[in-house]
């Protein structure tokens, strides 16, 4: 709930600090907002209270927020009125390709660190090995795996994949904490002179004429 309203909130908020600060600064600001709750996984352990994973994900909506609705702006705003369908296709599809990579290389990293982590951690309870193979694939199915199993190695099933998980989350999140970063940086540096308040395509225009 927290992450939706932060969410949906995240452009008024954008709009607003544009008033009074360069759109290259609150997209930056967004962007290291992101990079921020990403951070925040450096903290996560399996015990770590629900406040502190919705205070990631909130962060994180925020900062997406205020940057992609300014950014969006931007995009708007540097084309001609008759060209605004093209500029929104363009905007749209950009933003579907870096959600679709981004989720891939993420959830990729995250899945194959908890695959390699659970293995060494639930290898060592000595586990047949389609019952490893079974609880190193997700955390759901060591979920499924340790009921089954039961008793205290279930309990100790249990509690490996659960740091697993979390050591996975820190990594995934420091990684994509690092890309925010860097795309903070790349919006400061390209953004930089641009106005909320200038029409990017008439300037283009008398820049031409």
């Amino acid at each position: 709930m927290p992450q939706a309203i932060l969410a949906a909130g995240a452009p008024f908020v954008g709009s607003a600090l544009v008033k009074r600060y360069p759109p290259a600064h609150v997209i930056t600001g967004g962007l290291l907002t992101t990079a921020t709750g990403f951070g925040l996984t450096v903290f996560l352990a399996p015990a770590s209270p629900p406040l502190l994973v919705a205070t990631m994900l909130g962060l994180v909506s925020l900062g997406a927020g205020m940057a992609l609705a300014l950014s969006n702006d931007i995009i708007m705003s540097s084309v001609r009125p008759e060209r605004a369908g093209q500029a929104a296709a363009t905007s749209e599809t950009a933003y579907e390709v870096g959600t679709t990579l981004g989720t891939a290389v993420l959830g990729g990293l995250l899945v194959s660190w908890y695959t390699r982590a659970s293995s060494t951690g639930a290898g060592a309870l000595g586990l047949p090995a389609d019952l490893l193979d079974r609880a190193s694939s997700t955390l759901a199915e060591a979920l499924i795996v340790a009921g089954e199993v039961g008793g205290g190695m279930g309990s100790l099933l249990l509690a490996a994949a659960k740091e697993a998980f979390t050591e996975a989350a820190t990594v995934t999140g420091i990684a994509g904490a690092g890309v925010m970063v860097v795309a903070a940086i790349w919006a400061l540096v390209t953004l930089r002179g641009v106005s909320s308040n200038l029409d990017l395509a008439e300037e283009h225009e008398r820049q031409l004429h």
